[in-house]
């Protein structure tokens, strides 16, 4: 589905990391030095930050919300819903969002609702924030989300155990935008990537391979066609962190330099729902600024994949947080 909106701005975007770091080279006593050496040159993890156990991904989250709150992006009466995207929430009930609403001083007349979209979620919550603030009710959304999928990883799976990392976002989505958004999603059943209830996290590399190299661009193309826009006229192209080779290959099949599409995956890993988030903001904490013309195109769990066509000021941008452990 291809879907067009006016009036929208992304108002800011804060990102939250744990401080404590996983090295993938201390992974070589288990898996050997030849495969931890051929995964950090294909994949391109070098390191990822890991939450303390304990710890859910709606601490980092709230961490981003409130770097957004410091910053003056949005004061907690201005905001008319708030909604948590994540794979790893707080719990099955009550929902993390309000959990969140109430944490964060929201007031009782706030729409509260979890999604659970996977490394999509980013783009779900856009596009779900986007038809909220259809509403002449609605002034501003409170996009938050994050996942904690290290510890749900198989310590023996090579494809999983070195990937994830954990980390936390923020971002306010108001009206007033000059600029149109025009947002494609698409699904497909398939247990390609999957967590069971109590299980382990589940991913068929292959799979996700064949999907991300062919769906994806092929979506990018479409977005592009149905906005008459050339790749000349795009500034960025920011994937989802989901695999360096990955990035590469749509980079490739799309016409893109690969200098526009940027890979931040060396200290991150694959992030889930929080990869855009985290990429727009250590992109502006390595000080990139202005107004770009951006495709942002994330991919994963469903499967689905969506990819977005926006304008972004890397200036709304926070650079990332890391957070300690919060104390006992």
């Amino acid at each position: 589905m291809m879907q067009r909106f006016g009036g929208l701005a992304l108002r800011g975007v804060a990102a939250a990391v744990p401080e404590t770091v996983r090295e993938v080279a201390g992974f070589a006593e288990r898996f050997g030095e030849q495969a931890v050496a051929r995964f950090r040159q294909i994949v391109g993890v070098e390191r990822f930050p890991v939450a303390p156990e304990g710890v859910q991904a709606s601490y980092y989250a709230e961490a981003a919300a409130r770097d957004l709150l410091a910053a003056g992006v949005f004061r907690p009466e201005e905001i008319d819903a708030v909604l948590f995207v994540s794979q790893t929430p707080d719990a099955v009930a009550p929902t993390t969002a309000s959990r969140l609403q109430g944490r964060l001083g929201l007031g009782e007349q706030t729409l509260a609702l979890d999604l659970n979209q996977g490394c999509a979620g980013f783009l779900t919550g856009l596009l779900t924030a986007a038809h909220l603030l259809g509403h002449p009710a609605c002034r501003n959304v409170l996009l938050l989300g994050g996942d904690t999928l290290s510890r749900l990883v198989d310590p023996a799976d090579q494809t999983s155990a070195m990937l994830f990392g954990d980390a936390g976002f923020a971002a306010v989505v108001g009206k007033g935008g000059a600029d149109a958004w025009t947002i494609a999603s698409a699904s497909a059943p398939s247990e390609a990537i999957a967590l069971p209830h109590g299980g382990r996290f589940q991913m068929s590399g292959t799979d996700v391979f064949n999907f991300s190299i062919t769906r994806v661009p092929e979506q990018i193309q479409a977005v592009l066609a149905a906005t008459g826009e050339s790749r000349e006229a795009i500034d960025l192209v920011l994937l989802h962190q989901a695999n360096a080779f990955i990035l590469r290959q749509i980079a490739r099949m799309t016409g893109f330099p690969e200098a526009r599409v940027p890979c931040r995956m060396a200290g991150r890993g694959n992030t889930s729902v929080a990869s855009l988030p985290l990429l727009l903001c250590d992109l502006a904490g390595e000080g990139m600024r202005g107004v770009k013309r951006a495709l942002l195109s994330a991919f994963g769990v469903g499967l689905t994949w969506m990819t977005a066509r926006l304008n972004l000021d890397f200036c709304l941008c926070r650079p990332t947080v890391a957070c300690p452990a919060p104390r006992e």
